[in-house]
Protein backbone atom coordinates (compact mmCIF):
# COMPACT_ATOMS: atom_id res chain seq x y z
CA UNK A 1 0.00 0.00 0.00
CA UNK A 2 1.26 3.35 -1.00
CA UNK A 3 0.75 6.75 -0.42
CA UNK A 4 0.52 9.59 1.81
CA UNK A 5 -2.31 7.84 3.98
CA UNK A 6 -0.71 4.34 4.17
CA UNK A 7 0.78 4.53 7.57
CA UNK A 8 -2.60 5.88 8.79
CA UNK A 9 -4.44 3.04 6.70
CA UNK A 10 -2.14 0.23 8.07
CA UNK A 11 -2.45 1.47 12.04
CA UNK A 12 -6.60 1.50 11.37
CA UNK A 13 -6.11 -2.62 9.89
CA UNK A 14 -3.59 -3.18 13.04
CA UNK A 15 -6.28 -1.57 15.50
CA UNK A 16 -9.45 -3.45 14.23
CA UNK A 17 -7.47 -6.87 14.31
CA UNK A 18 -8.02 -7.76 17.65
CA UNK A 19 -6.02 -11.02 17.78
CA UNK A 20 -3.34 -10.29 15.09
CA UNK A 21 -4.10 -12.44 12.32
CA UNK A 22 -3.95 -9.88 9.56
CA UNK A 23 -7.52 -10.32 8.79
CA UNK A 24 -10.89 -9.02 9.96
CA UNK A 25 -13.20 -11.16 11.38
CA UNK A 26 -16.88 -9.92 11.44
CA UNK A 27 -17.05 -9.38 14.76
CA UNK A 28 -13.91 -7.51 14.85
CA UNK A 29 -15.35 -5.27 11.95
CA UNK A 30 -18.39 -4.74 14.27
CA UNK A 31 -15.99 -3.65 17.48
CA UNK A 32 -14.01 -1.12 15.22
CA UNK A 33 -17.06 0.32 13.23
CA UNK A 34 -19.14 0.91 15.87
CA UNK A 35 -16.78 4.42 16.24
CA UNK A 36 -18.44 4.99 12.88
CA UNK A 37 -21.24 6.01 14.88
CA UNK A 38 -23.25 4.65 11.53
CA UNK A 39 -26.81 2.44 12.13
CA UNK A 40 -25.76 -1.33 11.63
CA UNK A 41 -28.01 -2.19 9.06
CA UNK A 42 -25.31 0.51 6.87
CA UNK A 43 -22.40 -1.22 8.82
CA UNK A 44 -24.09 -4.96 7.56
CA UNK A 45 -24.14 -3.30 3.82
CA UNK A 46 -20.33 -2.09 3.91
CA UNK A 47 -19.51 -5.34 5.04
CA UNK A 48 -21.41 -6.51 2.25
CA UNK A 49 -20.02 -4.45 -0.12
CA UNK A 50 -16.36 -4.97 1.43
CA UNK A 51 -16.22 -8.93 1.92
CA UNK A 52 -16.81 -9.50 -2.13
CA UNK A 53 -15.42 -12.48 -1.69
CA UNK A 54 -17.92 -13.58 0.78
CA UNK A 55 -15.33 -15.52 3.00
CA UNK A 56 -15.97 -14.08 6.42
CA UNK A 57 -13.06 -12.21 6.71
CA UNK A 58 -11.45 -8.72 5.46
CA UNK A 59 -8.05 -8.38 4.47
CA UNK A 60 -6.03 -5.30 4.25
CA UNK A 61 -7.63 -4.33 0.82
CA UNK A 62 -11.12 -5.55 1.50
CA UNK A 63 -10.35 -3.02 4.98
CA UNK A 64 -9.32 -0.56 3.02
CA UNK A 65 -13.09 -0.21 1.06
CA UNK A 66 -15.01 -1.19 4.21
CA UNK A 67 -13.37 2.47 5.45
CA UNK A 68 -13.74 4.01 2.56
CA UNK A 69 -17.34 3.46 2.40
CA UNK A 70 -17.23 4.36 5.95
CA UNK A 71 -16.64 7.61 4.48
CA UNK A 72 -19.12 7.87 2.03
CA UNK A 73 -21.49 6.68 4.72
CA UNK A 74 -20.99 9.03 7.45
CA UNK A 75 -21.38 11.84 4.57
CA UNK A 76 -24.81 11.18 4.35
CA UNK A 77 -24.99 9.24 1.07
CA UNK A 78 -26.62 5.99 0.87
CA UNK A 79 -24.32 3.08 -0.64
CA UNK A 80 -26.07 2.80 -4.28
CA UNK A 81 -24.49 0.94 -6.65
CA UNK A 82 -23.15 3.96 -8.41
CA UNK A 83 -21.44 5.52 -5.29
CA UNK A 84 -19.89 1.87 -4.16
CA UNK A 85 -18.25 1.72 -7.80
CA UNK A 86 -17.33 5.24 -7.55
CA UNK A 87 -15.69 4.84 -3.98
CA UNK A 88 -14.30 1.64 -4.49
CA UNK A 89 -12.52 2.31 -8.24
CA UNK A 90 -13.10 5.79 -8.80
CA UNK A 91 -9.95 8.46 -9.26
CA UNK A 92 -10.32 9.30 -5.38
CA UNK A 93 -10.30 6.14 -4.28
CA UNK A 94 -6.59 5.87 -2.44
CA UNK A 95 -7.60 9.43 -1.28
CA UNK A 96 -8.43 8.94 2.07
CA UNK A 97 -7.37 11.23 5.00
CA UNK A 98 -7.33 9.73 8.81
CA UNK A 99 -10.07 6.65 8.40
CA UNK A 100 -9.35 5.68 12.72
CA UNK A 101 -12.56 7.15 14.13
CA UNK A 102 -12.52 4.50 17.62
CA UNK A 103 -10.79 5.72 20.64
Amino acid sequence: MAGPYADQLEACFRKADLDGDSRISGAEAVAFFQGSNLPKPVVAQIWMHADQNKIGFLGRPEFYNALRLVTVAQGKRDLTPNIVKAALYGPTAAEKKNCCFTD
